[in-house]
């Protein structure tokens, strides 16, 4: 019998069912290499620690470490793998508002409100987990955007780049928000046009850390009738907005599940400059902090808290680049169906979570690709409190009645969670403008 002191040393290391996969972008996440040393605890502990981290990578939908014992003190480590399906030619219809409440309740169902096109995304190209991406869509608003992300350019797989491409153009869209609900122009002309060009350096130290470099230009055009809606629009009148943007961001991912975490942490700091000197357009420095903690409290119960802040100077900003609650994933939950602007924000979410129900079905009988052959389910109830603070943007009366006040919301939700850590979300809500709110999501509360 082996004494729990017993040291062992990793002998090889063979890797089974990545038929597209490149080997080194699985050992780059494994983290243990042949002629390591370890102890029988110290191998269990970085055994599940490598399974989360080549799980993470979205490339696998099953990840098995297994240790093989091939003398007294080595092990022989096999690592079986479940490869994704990698080519999504996917058609797309969606709405075009905020979220499923705001174009439900504040936009009647609309119809007409609904963006369609082709998404063409090739995850794991080359093998290497590199990311090829082209967007065209049309309907609510046009957009075409062409997209590669490299991880790794170089032997030590520490650095990569990314480039981004962006076209869009408007007729239907706001130009101002009274009481938090964005006004709509309804005019038949091209009343927004924009293009957004982007390249991004990434340095990856270590297995939880990134840092992020990046260098962008943007530029807007609009209308004259815009214009004469909303003067401060782009600011003092003008049609036309140009700036260079740097910015910096550093990621420390300690998450078990990136789409569903229940165990771990996540930290993301974005640090950006709007404007350079070398146009005079617009100077914006905003700072922006995610901070998220997952807790397992008991068997099948979890708590999660979330932490969002946003700070932004000058105050006075043009509308264009106004930010706040309710935009890009950022809703109190209770306030979904408001946009709470303002230059500095926080946001604090809170959920506890009970696992009810967790089952995995083989549907390879009707299902002839095998990545789609396992229909998974997880129920889950949960208890729901947010509290949020928003500042508001000067002289902006127009839409200031949730701003400059605590905010607070509480309630009750079922989260389901499906192929592919696929989660969908019912919300039932009471907040501090004693309004009972039911909000249907998709994606994680806390993610």
């Amino acid at each position: 019998m082996r004494s729990p002191s017993s040291e062992y040393t990793i002998n090889e290391i063979f890797v089974l069912g990545n038929k597209k996969t490149k080997t080194p972008i699985i050992l780059r996440e494994l983290g243990i290499e042949k002629g390591q040393i370890f102890d029988s605890l110290g191998i269990v502990e970085a055994l599940a620690a490598a399974k989360i981290r080549i799980y993470n990578t979205n490339l696998f939908n099953s990840v098995t470490l297994q240790p093989l014992f091939s003398g007294t003190e080595l092990i022989d480590l096999l690592i079986k793998l479940e490869e994704r399906w990698y080519f999504y030619p996917s058609p797309f219809l969606r709405i075009a508002d905020r979220n499923i409440m705001d174009w439900i309740v504040n936009r009647g169902s609309q119809i007409d409100r609904f963006n369609a096109g082709i998404k063409l995304d090739q995850y794991n190209f080359r093998g290497r987990n590199e990311r090829l991406r082209f967007v065209g869509q049309f309907g609510f608003e046009r957009r075409f955007a062409v997209a590669y992300t490299i991880p790794y350019i170089e032997k030590t797989q520490k650095h990569g780049l990314g480039f981004e491409v962006v076209y869009n153009e408007r007729e239907k869209m706001p130009y101002v928000t009274t009481d938090h609900l964005p006004t709509f122009i309804n005019v038949p002309d091209i009343n927004r046009s924009s293009w957004y060009g982007e390249v991004r350096h990434s340095y990856r130290p270590s297995f939880y850390s990134t840092h992020f470099s990046s260098v962008a230009f943007s530029q807007t055009a609009i209308s004259d009738t815009i214009v004469s809606l909303n003067p401060n629009f782009l600011g003092d009148s003008k049609t036309n907005q140009r700036f260079i943007r740097l910015g910096y961001g550093f990621v420390n991912d300690l998450r078990n599940n990136r789409n569903f975490p229940t165990a771990g942490h996540l930290l993301r700091v974005d640090v950006v400059q709007r404007g350079i000197g070398v146009f005079d357009d617009v100077s914006i420095f905003s700072i922006n902090t995610v901070f998220n903690k997952y807790f397992e409290l008991e068997k099948n119960m979890y708590f999660a808290t979330g932490f969002i802040g946003y700070f932004s100077t000058p105050g006075d900003q043009p509308y264009f680049n106004y930010r706040g609650l309710g935009y890009e994933g950022t809703a109190a939950r209770g306030f979904e169906l408001d946009v709470i602007e303002g230059p500095r924000y926080f946001l604090v979410k809170n959920s506890v979570r009970k696992l009810l129900f967790e089952g995995k079905k083989d549907m390879s009988e009707f299902m002839p690709i095998a990545q789609f052959n396992d229909l998974k389910l997880g129920l889950y109830a949960k208890l729901i409190a947010d509290f949020g603070y928003v500042e508001n943007y000067p002289q902006y009366e127009i839409s200031s009645r949730l701003s400059n006040q605590l905010l607070y919301s509480v309630g009750v939700g079922l989260d389901i969670l499906t192929v592919y850590d696929l989660v969908l979300r019912l919300e039932y809500t009471y907040n501090s403008q004693d309004q009972l709110n039911f909000a249907f999501n998709i994606q994680a509360d806390i993610n």
